[in-house]
C-alpha cells in the first residue's frame, strides 16, 4: 500500500507496503482526520499525541497541509500519516482505507507550498493572504494549549 508521512520537522517521506501503525503512530491508537472527499486521502494521527508532549511534538507543517486539504484547523502532535480514502465504500461495506492515489501531487505540491509559507515566502500561484494565514496557524499549532477532558458526576433521578 502506498502512504506518506509527514514527519514532527516537517519532512515529507513516501512509503509502499503495509503500515506498521504502532510503530508509525504509536500504540496508542489512531485517530482519522477527515480531509476534503474529491481528494481521496485521509490523514491519520495519533489519538491522544496532544498529551504527550515529550513523545509526539506538535507538527505545524503536517497541520498546514491537513488544513490547506480541509481538516479542522487545530493542533495535531507527531507523525501524521496519509492515506487513499475511499468514502464510496462504506455503502459496500468495505475498507475504507486504500493507497494513497497515483499521483500523489496534491500532497507533493500544497507540502512544498506551506514549506515555502513559513519559510517566509509566498508561493507563485497562491497569495500573500494564504501564506499569512498559513504562519498563522502553524503559530496556533505551536503555542495552542492541549485540550483537556473534564468528567463530570452523573446523577441519575
Amino acid at each position: 500500500m502506498k502512504y506518506a508521512v509527514i514527519s514532527p520537522d516537517g519532512e515529507l517521506s513516501h512509503h509502499e507496503g503495509d503500515i506498521d501503525w504502532d510503530a508509525v503512530i504509536g500504540v496508542e491508537g489512531k485517530a482519522r482526520v477527515r480531509l476534503r472527499p474529491d481528494i481521496m486521502v485521509c490523514g491519520w494521527v495519533n489519538d491522544v499525541g496532544l498529551r504527550f508532549p515529550e513523545r509526539f511534538p506538535r507538527n505545524a507543517v503536517a497541520t498546514c497541509v491537513m488544513a490547506s486539504l480541509g481538516a479542522a484547523v487545530q493542533p495535531y502532535a507527531g507523525p501524521v500519516v496519509f492515506t487513499g480514502w475511499d468514502s464510496r465504500n462504506t455503502r459496500k461495506g468495505l475498507i475504507e482505507i486504500c493507497p494513497l492515489p497515483e499521483p500523489v501531487t496534491v500532497l507533493d505540491s500544497i507540502h512544498g507550498d506551506v514549506l515555502k509559507a513559513l519559510a517566509g515566502q509566498t508561493p507563485r500561484e497562491l497569495s500573500p493572504s494564504w501564506a499569512e494565514s498559513m504562519r498563522e496557524i502553524a503559530e496556533h499549532a505551536r503555542t495552542a494549549p492541549a485540550p483537556t477532558l473534564t468528567v463530570r458526576p452523573v446523577t441519575v433521578r
